[in-house]
């Protein structure tokens, strides 16, 4: 069940036989702006199939990455309940699959039951947790130890079945690293290069390759203090640390 029929499923029969026809499939093409900064529009969003990167710009042009979407992830949420413009913008990085719902009826189902509700608090907590571990990340931790939080979140995402050894492919730039952990390409670059030589992980232009995961994550424990957290590869359900 995708995440739009499932928040749908916690709301009363006479509500989901309402908003059910309202759903709206999208489309959007890679590279392609699907909300931008600022905008006044509040439909919420959900992925269904795809890959998107929320970001924001500094006038310098820098690109600040916020958060990486995939499926059963759902964004423009805060538009639509604090009626406020867009607060970052979302960028797809492959092609996505979309359902829309407006403003009006995605609130109409948080409203209809508790257990909707919970559902979309649950969310936010789980967002508030992910914000709470990046900012002490950016305030707290070196260039390689932000880049080690980063590089095992990317490990444990795609690693969700629990492999000792994690491919990823096509593996992401060193500039998009960049962005993630608000440092300089080059930084990344010489940092990439020191891990792989200690063997904690094998890289090309393509592929990201995490040999053994445990190692990884003692090496986050020693340079950050505290042990990550198992994943929870979806928000809805209690989060670990240093979920993507």
């Amino acid at each position: 069940m995708d995440v739009s029929l499932q928040l749908l499923a916690l709301a009363p029969e006479d509500v989901r036989r309402r908003l059910e026809p309202r759903l709206r499939p999208l489309r959007a093409r890679k590279g392609q702006t699907v909300m931008s900064v600022g905008a006044h529009s509040d439909d919420v969003l959900f992925i269904i199939d795809g890959e998107a990167e929320v970001a924001l710009h500094a006038v310098s042009g820098r690109e600040v990455s916020l958060r990486r979407l995939g499926p059963g992830d759902i964004f423009g949420d805060l538009a639509a309940v604090d009626g406020l413009p867009r607060s970052a913008s979302v960028v797809a990085l492959t092609e996505l699959r979309l359902i829309a719902l407006a403003r009006a009826d995605f609130l109409a189902c948080l409203t209809s039951s508790p257990e909707a509700g919970l559902w979309f608090a649950r969310r936010l907590v789980g967002e508030v947790r992910r914000l709470t571990d990046k900012v002490f990340e950016l305030s707290a931790l070196s260039v390689q130890a932000r880049l080690l939080c980063e590089l095992l979140r990317l490990a444990r995402a795609a690693g969700c079945t629990g492999a000792s050894m994690v491919t990823i492919r096509p593996a992401p730039t060193h500039a998009v690293l960049a962005s993630r952990i608000a440092a300089q390409r080059e930084a990344v670059s010489r940092e990439l290069q020191t891990l792989a030589g200690r063997g904690l992980l094998r890289h090309d232009r393509r592929t990201l390759e995490f040999p053994d995961i445990e190692a990884l994550e003692r090496e986050v424990s020693r340079v950050v203090g505290v042990l990550a957290e198992p994943i929870v590869s979806r928000p809805g359900l209690p989060p670990g640390r240093l979920a993507p």
